[in-house]
């Protein structure tokens, strides 16, 4: 598995709370663990996001989403760090769009968060074409029960207070088309 059985990271760093400004942080975050500042763990996992295949990737972050919430800036930094935050009350979109990624597979990285607390709703995926979806769809049914997944033009993966969206790039979207696009099937 992408970080569950492996013994030599560390994956808290990827959970600690987002600090966000106006907001009293009351969460459990225990500051005096800091266990993965003194080891490698940052940098293992960084090697794993961009040396994995494509679908070892996908399954690593199906498992970090079932761990927990993770920070939108710490797994942003995972794809890559040219980094941009848009948003207003209603949305935050948090953009990463040099990926660096041995393959060149994903083009760029888009996070639809939450615009109070910063929890990632939506995480996209825009992906080269020729990643066998089909293969993806039967490694991650097998793996994760309470996992739903959709395979349209989009292929998306629901959790239990996240989505994976992955898509091509034959269209340019414009902020929030692509997700309101999405709500729009899963609604009707």
């Amino acid at each position: 598995m992408f970080i569950k059985n492996d013994e030599s990271i560390n994956a808290k760093f990827l959970y600690r709370k987002p600090v966000v400004i106006g907001v009293l942080d009351d969460s459990d975050n225990d500051f005096n663990d800091m266990s993965w500042m003194v080891d490698n763990s940052w940098e293992l996992l960084k090697v794993k996001f961009s040396e994995s295949t494509f679908q070892e990737l996908v399954v690593g972050l199906v498992e970090i989403f079932i761990g927990g919430q993770p920070n939108y800036s710490t797994l942003g930094e995972m794809f890559g760090n040219d980094t941009k935050v848009e948003g207003d009350v209603e949305k935050v979109v948090y953009k990463i769009s040099n990926i660096e990624r041995n393959s060149n597979d994903i083009i760029r990285v888009e996070m639809y968060l939450d615009p109070i607390n910063r929890n990632i709703k939506d995480l996209f995926l825009y992906v080269q074409e020729g990643s066998d979806k089909l293969k993806l769809k039967e490694i991650l049914s097998e793996k994760y029960e309470g996992v739903s997944i959709e395979l349209n033009s989009e292929f998306i993966i629901t959790g239990k207070d996240y989505r994976i969206i992955i898509g091509g790039t034959t269209k340019a979207f414009e902020p929030g088309e692509f997700a309101n696009k999405q709500k729009g099937k899963i609604l009707k």
